[in-house]
């Protein structure tokens, strides 16, 4: 019933940002497996923008760098316990919570930064669901791997 709720809950959230059209199929590669960055059933990719990095407004930067300092944070604690994983996972759901109800892109630009968001919202979600320190640590590989790509698609 979670996972449910969870599920309804950021796709709600997702389609609430500017009212675009949401992603029909929600279970997504871990883009680090595989270079060309498939969505599962909708057959669309993750490309730059005819050779061109896609242009995100600041708001969007911000919060993808505060995504990047929740990493540096875990990384410099001494506990790598499941509850420092946890407590991991609460804080990058948060930032992407924030980057989500910040949105104000429009367009092509937007649609882009959806097929990057949308994987990383399911790795989060799923990482919500690890009951090891082994799986919350393969999780958060896969979550800072589609984090990573962003300066790749995306003007910083």
């Amino acid at each position: 019933m979670k996972k449910l709720l969870t599920l309804l809950l950021l796709t709600g959230t997702i389609w609430s940002c500017n009212n675009h059209k949401r992603a029909e199929n929600k279970n997504f590669n871990n883009p680090a497996e595989t270079d060309e960055h498939h969505s599962k059933g909708t057959g669309e990719k993750l490309e730059l923008n005819n050779g061109a990095k896609w242009k995100v407004d600041s708001t969007t930067n911000n919060n993808t760098n505060s995504l990047k300092l929740i990493f540096e944070k875990f990384d410099n604690r001494s506990d790598k316990s499941l509850a420092a994983y946890k407590k991991t996972q609460g804080d990058l759901q948060k930032g992407i919570d924030k980057m989500i109800s910040e949105c104000k892109m429009n367009g092509p630009d937007h649609e882009a930064l959806h097929k990057w968001l949308e994987p990383l919202i399911n790795q989060v979600a799923k990482f919500k669901q690890t009951s090891t320190v082994h799986d919350a640590d393969e999780a958060l590989k896969g979550i800072r791997a589609q984090v990573s790509l962003y300066s790749q698609y995306f003007e910083l």
